[in-house]
């Protein structure tokens, strides 16, 4: 009999193997096609520049530590996670020029099983995160949000959306298919999350691409904590 723990496992195990895969074939390169060297239009906006001396983010499921550099550089500080070392030393490469005085931090951690401190975040990004683990425990995963994020805070969230044809696959658990990623339109999002947070803004968007054009249909979502 499987259990949650040999999901998680599996997840973790699955996406180190796809980094390690991909980063061979390419040599160091990211050729995910949600992967962007630069931050999406709506996240900008969404941050806003007025925060910068204060506001403490998450960049969940960082990968190759793109975003969360970029973030890092506008002056915010950052945490980075994922759950593939491979990924993280890629991203701590990329970092690796950066001014000694940037406050950025790549960290191993899994949300369904977090090991970071609570309360510590101002805003938390997910990229791309919920979308390819959201069969496995989406309880786990906003309880964790809602123990890391500040009373404060928001969630900036971007899932695939049930528009996007493109980039259909599925993985295999326990003679189970797993689709990923998984595909949200707003009531479906809404399902999920409105018994939880307050739900600020779901809007169309695209996850933009250095990769691939056009760039995949995606939705974002802005979250706050009910008060």
């Amino acid at each position: 009999m499987t259990t949650l723990k040999d999901f998680i496992q599996w997840n973790e195990d699955k996406w180190e193997t796809k980094n390690q895969d991909m980063y061979i074939q390419t040599k160091n390169q990211n050729t995910w096609p949600w992967f962007s060297k630069e931050l999406d239009p709506d996240v900008i906006d969404f941050i806003g520049t007025d925060k910068i001396t204060s506001t403490k983010i998450l960049d969940l499921g960082t990968c190759s530590g793109a975003q969360a550099i970029a973030l890092a550089k506008m002056g915010f500080d950052v945490v980075g996670t994922d759950v593939s070392t491979t990924a993280l030393n890629q991203a701590i490469e990329q970092a690796k020029d950066l001014p000694t005085e940037t406050k950025l931090e790549f960290l191993i951690d899994d949300i369904l099983e977090t090991k970071l401190a609570s309360g510590q975040f101002d805003v938390i990004i997910d990229r791309g995160c919920f979308h390819s683990i959201c069969c496995i425990s989406t309880k786990k995963y906003i309880a964790n949000l809602k123990k890391l994020l500040k009373p404060s805070g928001k969630i900036l969230l971007k899932t695939m959306s049930l528009q996007e044809q493109r980039f259909v696959s599925y993985d295999n658990f326990a003679g189970q298919q797993i689709p990923m990623p998984y595909r949200f339109d707003e009531e479906i999002l809404k399902s999920i999350f409105s018994d939880h947070f307050t739900i600020e803004k779901i809007e169309n968007s695209f996850f933009y691409s250095s990769v691939i054009k056009p760039p995949a249909q995606a939705i974002l979502t802005v979250l706050s904590k009910k008060i």
